[in-house]
């Protein structure tokens, strides 16, 4: 059965845990003790669908520490494929890949999922998945959670959510799998999808299986953000055709915008204008076709041509930019796991 492993020796003892990262015990515990006044925040983070998410971030000594442990242990677990937010090398384009070919979908959003992850479901991960001692998970805990929950932006916090269903969610995986349809998670969206149309009673008998995974982890899926698509109409993931069955593509609809901004920018400057709003819209649009690369590389070349003649004239420097963001920033707010010294 496809699930998370740890594959290394648990750690039994503090003393063990202090030398894995490298810290005296006086001062681990220290920062134990200050983590939650070590917390930055909640800033603003918008989201791609307009909205807003709130994040955190960490102070030193706690970030750092908290890289350290990512570095130690999260990073060192082997993820299944069908987890896809906030890992490296996946993507919300790998999530819509294990899709492609779609004839029914489905999707599901976990209701402020990182706000009900708590202090408890932190301990089982550290106690039961790492297998860690009780001491070594309680204080692993005290330094991954603040007021009894996990705070959305902070280094761990990812890592501790594609965990979260770790005890249940391979055992769904497979229950879905024997009726051929197939499963995803980006972090707290859920999709589920078959190449065949199901009936009525297969998706219902689907997304009961889904609601009984969250509930029974005690939380909530957010019934107003339920999606159930048939191939009758495009199949859109993420804001991505599954429909094809070699890989997924952007939409006609976004495709286009792309060539219009691209456009745009290239009648402003036969205008003559120049300055920094040009300048910011000709960044704005590299940025897009950067996007539009990753899945469709020839339209690309074409367009990111037609802006290099734009940038020469207005000898601008290109923003450097890449599409997507890597996995890390899409749905967590983290920054990079860069370990930086204590």
């Amino acid at each position: 059965m496809d699930r998370p492993i740890y594959p290394h020796s648990p750690i039994q003892s503090v003393q063990s845990l202090c030398c894995a990262l490298g810290l005296p015990e006086p001062l681990l515990r220290s920062i134990a003790r200050r983590a939650p006044g070590l917390y930055i925040g909640p800033k603003p983070k918008a989201k791609k669908n307009g909205g807003v998410r709130y994040v955190f971030d960490t102070e030193v000594p706690l970030k750092p520490l908290l890289k350290k442990i990512n570095t130690v242990f999260f990073r060192q677990v082997n993820f299944p494929r069908y987890l896809t937010g906030s890992l490296s090398g996946r993507d919300f384009v790998a999530n819509v890949d294990i899709h492609k070919g779609s004839r029914t979908a489905i999707t599901e959003d976990i209701a402020q999922f990182f706000d009900c992850i708590s202090a408890e479901h932190v301990r089982r991960i550290w106690r039961e998945f790492f297998r860690f001692a009780d001491d070594v998970s309680d204080l692993l805990t005290q330094l991954t959670t603040k007021d009894g929950h996990v705070f959305q932006g902070t280094p761990t916090s990812s890592y501790l959510a594609n965990l979260v269903f770790w005890d249940c969610e391979p055992d769904l995986v497979a229950r879905l799998g024997a009726r051929n349809i197939r499963y995803s998670r980006y972090v707290d969206d859920i999709t589920l999808s078959s190449t065949v149309e199901l009936v009525q009673d297969d998706r219902r008998w689907a997304i009961a299986q889904v609601y009984g995974m969250v509930g029974g982890a005690g939380l909530k899926v957010q019934r107003a953000k339920h999606r159930s698509i048939s191939a009758r109409g495009p199949i859109t993931i993420m804001g991505l055709n599954a429909n094809g069955r070699t890989h997924p593509t952007l939409t006609k609809r976004e495709r286009s915008m792309i060539r219009a901004q691209v456009f745009q920018v290239e009648r402003r400057s036969a205008t003559g204008e120049v300055g920094a709003d040009i300048s910011s819209a000709l960044n704005q649009a590299a940025g897009k076709v950067g996007r539009l690369k990753r899945l469709h590389p020839k339209e690309a070349l074409a367009l990111k041509l037609r802006l290099d003649v734009v940038r020469r004239k207005h000898a601008v420097l290109p923003m450097n930019v890449v599409t997507p963001p890597p996995a890390s920033m899409d749905a967590s707010g983290n920054d990079s796991d860069s370990d930086p010294p204590f």
